[in-house]
Order: C-alpha cells, then structure tokens, then sequence
C-alpha cells in the first residue's frame, strides 16, 4: 500500500466528477497511515468548501453503525435473541411469524429489496405493519438479497424491546460509549454537511437532511439509513471493529458477526456485516464505505458524495474498486 498512491487516487476521483467531496483514512487498529479530505462540500446551490468537520449521509452504513451494533449489544445484554421470531414482536405478521433475527440481519428473510413507503398512503408509524403485509420477494434462506426494508423492521424490533425511538437507542448503545460525538440522525442545523441529490419533490438540493426517501418518510430515524457522522467518527468506529470490537462487543458476540453465512449465495454477509474476500464491512449509497482487512486489520474509510447534484453519476464505483484493491489486494 502506498499512500501517495492513494491521495493521487482521491484526487483523481475529484478531477473526473465522481464526486465533489470526499474525506478518507486508511490504517490499522490505532494507527492511522492516511487521513485526507478536499473538494467542495456543495456545488449546487452555491459552491461551499470541504472542511475536515463536514458530516456525511452515511446511507446504509447507517445499518452497520447504528442497527447492528444496537442490535448486536442488545443479543450481547440477553435483550435480543437471533432465533426471535417476528411472532415475538409484531400481533399479524402475514405469513412472516417464522422470519427470524437472523435472517433480516443476514439478508436471507425473504422480504422484498425495496419498495417505496412514502407511497403508500399509511402513517409512518405503521411501516412495519407495511413491510409483514408485502408478500415475499422470494423464499426465505433460498438467497441473500440485500433489503432495507428487513433493516427497517429491524430498527422497528429494537424500538419495541427498549421503548424508545432507534435514535436514542443509538446514542446509549453506540455514539456515547464509542465517544462519536459528531455522528447523529436529523443533524443540528448549525452543523455543516456534504450535499447530495437534488430533490424530485422540491427541488431544492438536499443537505443535512437524509437522502433515502423510506428514510425521510420516517422522519430521519429509520434501520436502514439516516446517520450522519464526521471523518474522525468513522476513524473511532473504524479502529472499533478493527480492533475486534475489544472493550465493545465480546469476542464471541464480534467474531459472530463477521463470520461469512452466506457464502453459497452472490452475497456473503454476516450479522449486518457485508463480507467481501477477505474483508468486512459495509457500503452506501450516496458514496460511503468502510472495510477493515479480516486478517491485516487494515481499515480503509472513503465518504464521498458521488449523489451530488445527480444519483445518476457511476463514476465512484472504479475509482472505489481501486482504492480497495490498493488496500486490501483485492
């Protein structure tokens, strides 16, 4: 790995337009090799400098910082079993009484990729009782297909054992012990964050303000999106998992989480984790990624907003491929 190698490589991603901004780091348990950020925050309305504070849309990654890790300290505290069933949650599951822990955090449940909340007339409280109505997308444990609305139902379970909203369960179990004290849902107004897309329903390009439209549907709080969080919040997170989660999660519990369930299939995850040869972690998708080497404990954090000002901008996912294969070898 060389880093001049990649700070070309970062630059690069810049000149050609796979995004305006970017903020990166590369290194192994507690050491870091390579912390870099530059580009522009904004475009669109009005140009707006990057600066190492600015706060990213972490898109599905909020499923791995925030759902998971919730979810994984609840198993660890005897709160949350993966064998529960939905039967234990929810009274009218529609077929899905037998959908189990496992399988949503596995994306192996059944339940369909994706489809769009906000269109279908209900109250956002009752997005899970949508999710149970939907019928499967294909029959469970006969893949793995990666499902936000699984997440979603996730994150609704989480609220039901605590009793309290996935924000603030969040917080207790992985912002405050963690010391991620720029990471958040719905960000403070006076905090600055890295544009995304503009939006079909105003017009008006977003920022600060969750991307995913399940996501916003449910007012920033939602299982599978909805995390803003800082360079420097990623760097703690990062050195977390790359350390084994020493301190976090027991080994047991950790070592658990990054085993690979579904090798048989075109994707192999673990407990919310995405497992890729010989690393693990997870992408978003406004441009957001963390792995962490299996056997190395390399990690490498790249956030982007390759969604700005156009989700329609491919361009990210060579420049991504690279800066993983430098890394990681692969």
């Amino acid at each position: 790995m060389n880093t001049d190698q990649l700070q070309t490589l970062l630059q690069r991603g810049l000149d050609e337009g796979a995004y305006t901004c970017y903020a990166a780091a590369v290194g192994c348990k507690d050491e870091i090799f390579l912390r870099s950020f530059g580009g522009k925050r904004a475009i669109l309305p009005q140009e707006a400098e990057m600066t190492e504070d600015v706060l990213f849309d972490m898109a599905s990654l909020s499923k791995l910082i925030g759902t998971t890790m919730a979810a994984l300290k609840l198993i660890e505290c005897g709160k949350l079993r993966l064998d529960n069933k939905m039967s234990d949650f929810f009274d009218d599951c529609h077929g899905k009484e037998n959908t189990t822990v496992f399988q949503l955090m596995t994306h192996t449940s059944g339940i369909k990729a994706h489809f769009p909340l906000w269109l279908r007339g209900i109250d956002p409280s009752d997005a899970e009782k949508e999710i149970l109505r939907e019928p499967f997308g294909y029959a469970p444990e006969s893949n793995a297909v990666y499902t936000c609305m699984g997440y979603i139902l996730l994150g609704r379970i989480l609220e039901k054992i605590e009793g309290r909203p996935l924000d603030r369960i969040v917080q207790k179990y992985v912002f405050d012990p963690l010391g991620m004290k720029n990471s958040f849902y719905n960000p403070p107004s006076e905090k600055l964050c890295a544009a995304t897309e503009k939006s079909a329903v105003t017009g008006e390009i977003i920022c600060g303000s969750v991307h995913d439209e399940n996501a916003d549907f449910l007012n920033g709080v939602s299982g599978n999106a909805g995390i803003f969080c800082s360079l420097d919040d990623c760097i703690t997170f990062a050195k977390m998992i790359s350390n084994g989660a020493k301190g976090y999660l027991t080994d047991e519990i950790f070592k658990a989480a990054i085993h690979g369930y579904t090798p048989q299939f075109e994707e192999n995850r673990g407990l919310g984790f995405n497992i890729v040869g010989n690393r693990y972690g997870h992408t978003g998708f406004t441009g957001t990624a963390i792995y962490v080497g299996k056997e190395s404990g390399v990690f490498a954090i790249l956030l982007t907003n390759r969604v700005h000002p156009t989700r329609n901008n491919g361009k990210l996912f060579p420049i991504r491929n690279e800066w993983h294969r430098q890394i990681f070898g692969e």
